[in-house]
């Protein structure tokens, strides 16, 4: 393994701790249930404790496997109704890529360019 001393600050997370690359050293089958049970499920647990102040048992998380972009596609075209309209705050190539997004998905949506 190539060993890289710099520190990347693209949208990520990118950059992993030595320990997440040694648990990672492995080839892992997403159909184990030592994976799901030791890596995916406590995962999903946390997440959803951060997230909810009260009855995190009446919520769940799905992991997206794919690209920054790819989630907030699947969010935006999985949670925005029909009837509903999209507030995008643009300063840049995120939001910009937003309303993109929002016009591929034909939702209807508002852009505040503050760039």
């Amino acid at each position: 393994m190539i060993e890289n001393d710099y520190l990347l600050l693209t949208p990520g997370p990118l950059s992993t701790s030595p320990t997440v690359r040694q648990a990672m050293d492995r080839d892992w089958c997403t159909w184990d249930e030592e994976y799901n049970e030791g890596v995916v499920t406590p995962i999903r647990q946390r997440l959803v404790e951060l997230a909810t102040a009260t009855c995190p048992k009446d919520y769940t998380c799905v992991l997206m496997q794919g690209s920054g972009t790819f989630s907030v596609e699947a969010m935006l075209g999985s949670t925005i109704g029909p009837t509903d309209r999209l507030l995008v705050l643009a300063n840049g190539v995120y939001g910009n890529r937003l309303a993109q997004i929002a016009d591929c998905l034909r939702i209807d949506h508002v852009v505040h360019d503050s760039g």
